[in-house]
């Protein structure tokens, strides 16, 4: 049975992303923080680990990406997950009875028009979505609410007041970690990779270049601070492949035009769940 570190407890949606990539026969390693996901991986003490890196309505979660390079771990998968929110109760509770909400920074953010709607409700973050539900499960909370997903109201045994209260449709994508990949290559179609260029005018220019003119599909591209250099900046990158010899020769040619090069995962590209 594989070991699985995520973020959040049961009923969170890194849960729910676990289960659409490795089935329901796994073990789950619960952990509070990014950082803890990635330590458990690394002392062996969970197989693979999921982390949330962006969401289309809130944007990415910069500190992930720091901890993509500092953790030493490879990506070997990706899942891309419909993320429905959802206003769940204790059991017998009305949104009349009502004073606060709780939930996740990152879905709190999702959702502000469904609360700007409602503002009496004191709105408090959580460390965890499916930590909300837990939380007024466990002291019988009558006049609180949780925004999570349906697989936390039914790993909780709660009430849905109202479903699908994001703004708008929203999707997560989630990175799938682990030690040493050892998938064959044949298999893969996408790299996530981190370059730093000259800080010289056209340096980027030439890196978009080199991606274009072989034809491979460039669908992320984020910057990055480089700590100590002033207004210097690395660059995380995800390309995406046609065959293999496309990917031996973009490896190559950034090389070349690159200070910095550093290979986060060859994998092949995620579904996405609805």
């Amino acid at each position: 049975m594989k070991r699985i570190a995520i973020q959040g407890l049961k009923g969170s949606f890194h849960h729910e992303a676990a289960l659409h990539h490795f089935g329901d026969q796994i073990m789950l390693n619960e952990c509070e923080t990014f950082r803890s996901v990635v330590n458990q991986v690394l002392e062996s003490e969970a197989d693979f680990g999921l982390m949330a890196i962006e969401n289309s309505l809130a944007g990415c979660i910069i500190p992930n990406y720091a901890l993509l390079r500092q953790g030493g771990l490879t990506i070997c998968g990706e899942v891309i997950l419909q993320v429905k929110m959802n206003l769940m109760v204790y059991n017998g509770t009305s949104i009349s009875d009502l004073k606060e909400i709780q939930s996740h920074q990152m879905a709190i953010r999702q959702c502000s028009n469904f609360l700007d709607n409602h503002e009496r409700l004191r709105v408090v973050e959580s460390f965890d979505t499916a930590g909300s539900a837990r939380h007024i499960k466990e002291n019988k909370l009558s006049q609180v609410a949780a925004i999570a997903s349906s697989l936390a109201a039914k790993t909780y045994d709660l009430t849905i007041l109202q479903s699908g209260i994001e703004n708008k449709e929203s999707f997560t994508r989630f990175l799938v970690l682990t030690k040493s990949s050892n998938q064959a290559e044949e298999e893969t179609d996408k790299a996530s990779i981190y370059l730093e260029t000259k800080h010289e005018p056209g340096a980027l220019a030439k890196v978009l270049t080199a991606v274009s003119d072989l034809r491979v599909n460039l669908s992320k591209l984020q910057s990055h601070p480089v700590s100590g250099w002033e207004r210097t900046y690395g660059f995380f990158m995800d390309l995406e492949f046609s065959d293999s010899g496309q990917k031996s020769k973009v490896f190559h040619e950034l090389a070349s035009l690159s200070e910095v090069i550093e290979n986060l995962g060859v994998y092949k590209k995620g579904k996405i769940y609805e």
